[in-house]
């Protein structure tokens, strides 16, 4: 099994890792090359939460945090602490591509924390944004603040809960909803459907955008490609590839016009000027694929009432054995 760098990113099979506390993380590898790359993280931590088996693991200057599903391993956040302002994965820098859509990108929502590596970026390099953050385990909280230099102020607040829940309970409203909700491959139900992305739309301030990462790998891709489709008029997509082949997609879905990619660089370049971001965003903007959406995905909806809605909701997230 080879290694990547996120979803869909296998890095073997878990073997007993030990209690939390300094050692070589354990991991059952399939060839010569993954044993090796897997000999040299040194595990910091190690964390049975309600909803995850979460490993802390460090690789010279890089801190990643790993979740454990069925029996694998699977990158969720990295921190490099030599270099803080870096934001490690390439598909957490493509995910800033939705800034340049909103006319003024000041209030952004991103549910899934991981290590907070991308609410920090946003935080430190743009000085007038502010970001709330919503994250299901408390534990997951607990670890960003740990081991990944995750600073909450008055411009970067951390709420523990489920992200539907609290989009339907709030009515704030934002220029720019990311999403990247995940364990290993699998994104929560609730958090595909139609209904759920008609929730983020009435959330959205005018030209504002959802930005979501998707594994291209699963069946959920058509679907959601799909389902984004059904809800925006447009959804534009960016794609990550890494040294091995493996990649993620980056879904920009929003109403009104389509934007040319003149509109996406001037936007872009226009706040590259203003802010200098560490990750030049006329660059990230630049990789917008021009060819056709997937078509032929099914629309996922709810097929709930309300109440059962909740239920599963909270069935869905329970961990998985």
């Amino acid at each position: 099994m080879a290694q990547v760098t996120r979803r869909g990113a296998i890095l073997g099979s878990v073997a007993a890792a030990g209690a939390a506390g300094l050692g070589a993380i354990g991991l059952l590898a399939a060839n010569r090359t993954a044993e090796a790359q897997a000999s040299r993280r040194t595990l910091i931590e190690r964390r049975e939460s309600q909803y995850n088996t979460i490993y802390v693991v460090r690789q010279g200057t890089v801190v990643t945090m790993m979740f454990g599903v069925n029996e694998q391993l699977f990158s969720e956040s990295a921190y490099d602490t030599a270099d803080p302002g870096r934001l490690v994965f390439q598909y957490t820098q493509m995910m800033m591509a939705g800034l340049a859509y909103p006319s003024q990108p000041r209030m952004i929502l991103e549910i899934g924390l991981g290590g907070g590596r991308m609410a920090s970026y946003i935080r430190d390099e743009m000085s007038d944004a502010s970001i709330t953050c919503v994250e299901l385990d408390p534990a997951v909280i607990e670890l960003a603040r740990e081991h990944f230099a995750l600073r909450e102020d008055s411009r970067l607040r951390v709420v523990q809960g489920d992200g539907r829940i609290h989009l339907d309970r709030n009515r704030d409203t934002y220029d720019m909803i990311k999403l990247d909700a995940y364990r290993g491959t699998f994104v929560p139900f609730h958090l595909t459907t139609r209904e759920f992305y008609q929730l983020c739309r009435r959330r959205l301030r005018t030209g504002g955008c959802v930005t979501q990462n998707i594994a291209p790998d699963t069946l959920l891709y058509d679907a959601a490609i799909a389902t984004m489709k059904e809800v925006f008029a447009n959804v534009d997509e960016y794609w990550t590839g890494s040294s091995l082949g493996t990649s993620s997609v980056i879904a920009v879905a929003y109403d009104g016009p389509r934007k040319t990619a003149q509109q996406l660089a001037s936007a872009a370049q226009a706040l590259q000027t203003r802010y200098s971001f560490r990750h030049a965003l006329p660059d990230i903007v630049a990789r917008r694929r021009e060819q056709p959406l997937p078509t032929g995905g099914r629309v996922l909806t709810d097929d709930f009432a309300p109440v059962e809605s909740l239920r599963a909701i909270e069935r869905n997230n329970a961990r998985r054995q």
